[in-house]
């Protein structure tokens, strides 16, 4: 038995320790490899470009720290500004103004001398009339037609209400002074200067802010500042 065993040992094949991998897997090893080792040079020369020109680097991080805190301080400053200013315009006004209004009419309103007015034509009137006959003749109820002529003059009393209905032209500018706060956009811009604020604080201590933001509206001031802090 012993030297069965031992034939049996000595003819099998000794056994691979790794497990074999796949072409597949192999090529993809190979292609991150090659990867790596090219985003390596890759960084290296770009450290060695830093290295070479960190004056200029350097410069350019510093415009870029000023160029930002410039326009952060002019956005404050410009959100600030809405929030206080003012609508003032003059609207010109060219229409025709309604009137409706009862005017009162009495004899004080009347211009005719003594308070009378003529009369243009002839007025018929037919009035009742009670006759009294004198010495207790007795009474007599009757119909009087009479007419009053062309010219004569009456004592008149008005008061009256004369309705007076009737528009007039209106042609004038008016100035409008109306502050933003007052309106409606004013929730709006206080919402708008919060949003700025939040953005802005956190990392104003990291930029030179200046102290007097800048004006883009003045020709040579949309990338200077004031004096920086």
């Amino acid at each position: 038995m012993a030297a069965e065993t031992a034939a049996t040992t000595a003819g099998e094949r000794p056994r691979r320790r790794y497990a074999r991998i796949a072409p597949l897997y192999k090529a993809l090893i190979w292609t991150s490899f090659l990867i790596n080792a090219v985003l390596i040079v890759i960084v290296g020369v770009l450290v060695g470009i830093v290295i070479n020109h960190r004056n200029q680097v350097a410069g350019v991080a510093a415009n870029a720290q000023v160029f930002a805190a410039n326009n952060l301080a002019e956005l404050q400053d410009v959100v600030g500004d809405l929030q206080g200013s003012t609508i003032i315009y003059t609207v010109p006004l060219d229409t025709r103004l309604p009137i409706e209004l009862d005017v009162p009419i009495n004899a004080a309103t009347i211009m005719t001398p003594r308070n009378v007015v003529r009369l243009t034509e002839p007025v018929p009137l037919t009035a009742p009339a009670a006759i009294t006959f004198p010495g207790g003749g007795g009474n007599l109820n009757a119909t009087v037609n009479i007419v009053l002529p062309a010219g004569l003059e009456l004592p008149v009393d008005l008061n009256m209400d004369v309705k007076l209905i009737t528009s007039i032209p209106v042609q004038l500018d008016v100035p409008v002074n109306i502050p933003l706060a007052e309106t409606e956009l004013g929730p709006q811009f206080q919402r708008l200067g919060a949003i700025v604020d939040r953005l802005v604080d956190p990392i104003a201590p990291l930029l030179p802010m200046p102290d007097t933001p800048p004006d883009s509206s003045k020709v040579g001031t949309a990338h200077e500042g004031g004096d920086e802090k």
